[in-house]
């Protein structure tokens, strides 16, 4: 099931992404949003006990090298970025989530060349630009309805990405990719426990609506297709490749989110955001020759 290659592993992730952002919308009315993620990150964490049974590798989640990078991982990956951004969904839509999101490749290409220090080419640059024009003719298309508040929510959040990415590319070599995968869904625990408690404590009961089957399915569908098998195919790219490679790719799922909202009648096809989609589309696919280039 994981056993792809870096490239397409990223491919994969981007499909889980671009999923995962569409399908957290619709769970917005039914549930408090780090409840939502409390939840989905124990099912994940239960797919991932069965997935890994009774080999050492479950054992390796409780290193002493181990467990504080994964708690600053899950928190700075999980917790805090993806309530902020749940909370977001409040006042925007999943298009233009998507597309407040491609900032993140600015603070991937400086937090990647100050700490790990992968310098981008000028070949990736180029892909990376063909990436923002793409989105931004998104962004500018006549009757796009951007959201300030909820956008700019996502905009602020972006660097906590970053910082799990790289506590990620620090955890000791022998640690699988299902594993990294696992250690973020149950060290983002602590943290939304924490942030469950504080707003009960302030703003009174959680929401979360039983008796809506819509929450559920979602629920489940994110643990599992996001958080268990999408952040599997992510870490198992993210350490075969440069990092800022990656996102570079990663950061065209808007594309996908896009066609997924009009699939679900929630946007219109129109003539900018195609041109966009194929301007983005075709940014990430020269950084994915490069990595193909450099596999070879």
């Amino acid at each position: 099931m994981f056993n792809v290659l870096p490239v397409y592993a990223i491919w994969l992730a981007w499909l889980a992404t671009s999923i995962n952002v569409v399908i957290s919308k619709l769970a917005v009315p039914y549930v408090t949003s780090a409840l939502f993620l409390l939840l989905a990150c124990f099912i994940a964490v239960l797919c991932f006990r069965v997935y890994l049974g009774k080999s050492g590798e479950w054992q390796k989640l409780f290193r002493n090298d181990v467990w504080p990078r994964a708690l600053a991982m899950g928190t700075f990956g999980t917790a805090l970025p993806m309530t902020i951004f749940m909370v977001a969904l409040n006042y925007t839509t999943p298009v233009n989530a998507a597309i407040a999101n491609q900032f993140e490749i600015i603070y991937s290409l400086i937090l990647s060349a100050i700490i790990l220090k992968e310098r981008p080419t000028a070949k990736q640059i180029g892909g990376s630009v063909l990436i923002l024009l793409g989105v931004g003719l998104i962004v500018l298309e006549g009757g796009t309805s951007i959201q300030a508040k909820g956008d700019l929510m996502v905009v602020g959040c972006l660097w906590m990405y970053q910082v799990s990415h790289i506590f990620a590319k620090k955890l000791p070599k022998d640690l699988g990719p299902q594993t990294i995968a696992a250690a973020r869904a149950l060290y983002a625990m602590p943290a939304l426990g924490i942030l469950c408690l504080c707003l009960a404590s302030f703003q009174g009961p959680l929401q979360f609506d039983v008796h809506a089957p819509l929450l559920w399915v979602v629920l489940g569908v994110s643990a599992f297709v996001n958080y268990f098998l999408g952040n599997s195919y992510w870490y198992q790219a993210i350490r075969n490749m440069d990092l800022s490679k990656a996102t570079a790719i990663i950061l065209s799922y808007p594309v996908m989110t896009y066609v997924l909202s009009v699939f679900f009648g929630q946007d219109k096809v129109t003539l900018p955001k195609i041109l966009g989609m194929v301007l983005a589309v075709g940014g990430a696919y020269i950084v994915t020759g490069i990595v193909k280039g450099a596999n070879k």
